[in-house]
């Protein structure tokens, strides 16, 4: 693996408001219990450099959401998620997870009839990971009966962390963003010793942290989320 080395500042007064910050977004990650420990956070670099490029996540047309409706996940007609029984998912985790709908089948449990509909490649893009992510939320959270929230939060995190631009000759989209994820500080604690630890890796506990590195604008942005406990 490669070392990454730049050197940045904190840009106090974004040149972009983050749609994050919106209230709309605010109220929803409240809801879904990710607001108290979760933030972006925009930096200018000074200096970058990368000879080889690891852990890069690259875009993905998740918003189509044929998928979702013809395995049944969402209903076609109103955009509800289809609830489900009660499952109560324990296995290497110290706070149970209680699952009540499809959507959250499909997410977490390896075995689902539906688990297959995206593949592990599908699951490691990186619009997937967010999706995922504010779907299971942090603490205290109250899921959602539709899915068009989680979408349009989706698409406004998606738009403030990843930089696209429209190649001229073609009028394809093109990611100029590269995506870290990164899982260890060397002389700090990246998370709380208190949070949930999931060790399960087709589970993964929903505590994260990525920087994404935009040439263009020479923007880092850093998005931290720690989940103390489970309790939905």
């Amino acid at each position: 693996m490669s070392e990454l080395k730049f050197r940045f500042k904190y840009h106090v007064n974004s040149p972009k408001e983050l749609e994050y910050n919106s209230k709309h977004v605010q109220d929803l990650l409240e809801k879904w219990g990710m607001k108290r420990h979760s933030y972006i956070k925009r930096f200018i670099y000074e200096e970058y450099f990368d000879n080889e490029k690891d852990e890069i996540f690259f875009f993905w047309n998740f918003l189509t959401k044929k998928m979702l409706y013809d395995a049944g996940i969402v209903r076609r007609e109103s955009g509800a998620i289809v609830k489900t029984s009660p499952i109560y998912l324990e296995e290497n985790i110290s706070t149970p997870i209680m699952i009540t709908d499809e959507l959250r089948k499909l997410l977490l449990i390896f075995d689902s009839p539906h688990y297959n509909i995206f593949s592990i490649e599908d699951r490691n893009e990186f619009i997937f990971r967010i999706f995922k992510s504010i779907c299971l939320g942090g603490d205290v959270c109250q899921f959602e009966d539709l899915i068009i929230e989680y979408l349009n939060v989706l698409k406004k995190i998606y738009k403030d962390l990843i930089s696209v631009q429209k190649n001229e000759e073609t009028g394809d989209l093109i990611i100029k963003s590269f995506v870290y994820k990164i899982i260890n500080l060397s002389n700090n604690s990246l998370f709380p010793p208190s949070t949930t630890t999931i060790t399960n890796d087709n589970i993964n506990c929903n505590n994260f942290c990525y920087m994404t590195i935009d040439p263009v604008n020479r923007w880092v942005n850093i998005w931290y989320h720690a989940a103390y406990e489970y309790l939905c």
